[in-house]
């Protein structure tokens, strides 16, 4: 007796499929995550709230780097190991506390990067959970040929 059904598609999960399946419907991810994956030209700046986001949420540094370049037209190759820079950084400091902040997408709420070593839920009661979600400002039209921009290309 097989387990394997043979009608389903098979292949590799999309860049789409994999960031939804570690953050949730693209839609409820933070409006500025979003502009900054998609929108806005990369500064060390933007590049550091996306690290925070994706690392506090516990996004693999390669799905992070990947997803950047297939969403954001002016990446770079340095930006490649600036990704990896930020998460050996934050791994490297496991007995350090209050590192930098992220929006959780599963607690609702703005928390500490702790390290490994003080892994605990700490809530920035300082920043407003109540953040704008999704493309607020885009149509629906917008919003589907971007999810198409990433849900065709192969996360490996």
């Amino acid at each position: 007796m097989s387990f394997l059904r043979t009608d389903e598609p098979r292949g590799p999960m999309s860049l789409l499929q994999a960031a939804e399946s570690c953050l949730g419907p693209l839609t409820s991810w933070p409006s500025n995550i979003l502009n900054y994956l998609f929108f806005d030209p990369p500064t060390f700046r933007t590049v550091m709230r996306l690290v925070n986001f994706f690392y506090g949420n516990h996004v693999p540094c390669s799905l992070d780097i990947q997803l950047f370049h297939a969403c954001n037209d002016d990446t770079d190759a340095f930006m490649t190991e600036d990704f990896y820079l930020f998460y050996e950084a934050y791994k490297k400091f496991a007995n350090v506390v209050h590192m930098d902040i992220y929006f959780d997408v599963w607690h609702d709420k703005f928390l500490y990067i702790n390290g490994t070593n003080k892994n605990q839920l700490e809530i920035v009661v300082t920043i407003d959970p109540n953040i704008s979600r999704g493309f607020s400002d885009r149509s629906d039209e917008e919003t589907a040929a971007l999810r198409n921009k990433i849900s065709n290309v192969p996360y490996y």
